[in-house]
């Protein structure tokens, strides 16, 4: 049998990512110019030409990146000799029965596309440019009879609409270039086990990811051949700089909430005064999450504490007023619950609306003003840090209105991952975290503005259209000795 020999020489970097063994899932990349696409396409044949008869899959997110990065690259490399490329069905298959499908995944109908489908592994470029719910589908079809090993490889940049999970799934569990065993957990947060009949019955479900970074450093033949490369990444905004740069995953560029930041608004929980003011606020939801929020105001100064949260799917109104319930002490009242306009809805069948059900279990609720734009800006206001005097010490510090407890994850795990809305800037575009900001800029727009230039005039409006009803939201394996 000829010997085929392979036109690439990784760089150390890329060596990590090839030589990952006894994982399940691989985060390559977090900087631009780190070499992503190269490795995909080479570590893909490798494991088509090692397993005969294997299938892998690799995705972007719309056709045309798809046609730029991987099929026209795939094209100039990838040898006749060894595979052909069916060009109506987007994929290459090699002589030992091998195939590599090229895809793209752009919405949810997808999800059809893959139904029954198996693939020993695959792969996602431009990971936080696809939704988390895509990527945990098809981790139902990583399966197959054969003995080989199985795995998720993707590569990303920081920044786009799947930043926040991406960055939570990979980059949060520890130090990088390390297999974290990471327990699986269902919608409620409780542990996954195996289940019986399975050789690990009863036991947790474990699965293990690696995070492997790389930037434009660490591509020595990019900067060889283009040098200016690295100048304009340097000359770049600050945010685009810092993600496409440095690889920075606490800011990137289109961030709606830039100024969000855990150092200023997110504070170790302490016991809040009885004579401060208490409210709560609700998003409606049973597929997407049921929201509701607790925030304290201190009558002095004004500043707030968003101090709870609970974020949950697939509960009925009756559950969702339990849930409320049950977190909502008895010592605890307050002001009002401002709440999604669509608890207003009726039904069609008992002619009663959510609103209606939560005040027969004793939970009144105020409808809130949902105007978009400005509820953004009134939110962004109370984030905002700004510089404020220590009486005791005279020092400047920043401070904000807002301050959330560390103890609410999901918020502090939303906000800074609102994204602007492509064709309308002042607004977030579509999120799946978005139920969470949703609530805080209701509860906002219920209240004074947290800097008004006219504090008397401020507060005697509010009271008129604090509780307006403006519907106008958004559609109420070890590798060895291959290079």
């Amino acid at each position: 049998m000829a010997v085929i020999q392979i036109p690439y020489k990784p760089q150390p970097r890329q060596c990590k990512y090839h030589q990952a063994k006894d994982i399940d899932e691989l985060l390559y990349g977090g900087a631009a110019g780190g070499g992503k696409s190269e490795a995909t396409i080479w570590d893909a044949l490798k494991y088509a030409l090692k397993y005969p008869h294997s299938r892998q899959i690799i995705f972007r997110r719309t056709f045309p990146d798809l046609q730029r990065s991987i099929i026209m690259r795939t094209l100039q490399v990838y040898q006749k000799a060894i595979g052909k490329y069916n060009q109506s069905k987007h994929e290459w298959v090699f002589v030992n029965g091998s195939v590599i499908e090229l895809a793209y995944w752009d919405n949810d109908s997808n999800y059809m596309n893959y139904q029954g489908a198996e693939y020993d592994v695959i792969r996602w470029e431009e990971l936080t440019q696809f939704e988390e719910r895509w990527y945990t589908y098809m981790l139902s079809r990583l399966r197959g009879s054969t003995p080989y090993p199985r795995s998720v490889k993707s590569t990303t940049n920081p920044g786009g609409v799947g930043h926040s999970w991406v960055k939570r799934r990979f980059v949060d569990i520890g130090p990088p270039e390390q297999v974290h065993h990471m327990q699986e957990y269902d919608d409620n947060g409780n542990v996954l086990h195996w289940p019986d009949g399975m050789p690990s019955a009863g036991e947790p479900i474990i699965r293990r990811r690696i995070f492997i970074p790389a930037n434009v450093f660490d591509n020595k033949a990019l900067i060889d051949n283009d040098p200016g490369y690295v100048a304009r990444l340097m000359s770049l905004a600050d945010a685009e700089r810092k993600q496409l740069l440095e690889g920075d995953w606490d800011s990137f560029a289109g961030q709606f909430f830039s100024s969000f930041s855990r150092a200023v608004n997110v504070i170790e929980p302490f016991a809040i005064p009885r004579e401060w003011k208490r409210y709560r606020a609700m998003d409606e939801g049973y597929n997407d999450p049921f929201v509701c929020l607790w925030f304290a105001v201190d009558p002095k100064t004004n500043d707030a504490i968003l101090y709870r949260e609970l974020s949950q799917s697939k509960l009925v109104t009756s559950e969702q007023v339990a849930a409320v319930r049950k977190l909502s002490p008895v010592d605890e009242e307050y002001v009002y619950s401002v709440a999604d306009t669509s608890f207003w809805n009726r039904s069609r069948v008992e002619n009663v609306t959510p609103a209606d059900i939560f005040q027969r279990m004793g939970i009144t609720l105020r409808q809130a003003k949902k105007e978009r734009v400005n509820g953004w800006k009134r939110m962004r206001e109370w984030l905002h840090p700004h510089d404020a005097v220590d009486g005791a010490t005279g020092k400047t510090y920043k401070h904000s209105k807002l301050k959330i407890f560390n103890t609410c994850i999901k918020t502090i795990e939303a906000i800074p991952s609102m994204v602007h809305d492509d064709t309308h800037p002042e607004d977030v575009a579509a999120h799946s975290l978005d139920h969470i900001p949703d609530a805080i800029r209701y509860w906002c727009m219920s209240m004074p503005m947290p800097f008004p230039f006219n504090k008397e005039k401020e507060n005697k409006a509010s009271r008129v259209d604090r509780f307006d009803n403006d519907d106008d939201d958004k559609g109420n394996s070890n590798y060895g000795g291959f290079w």
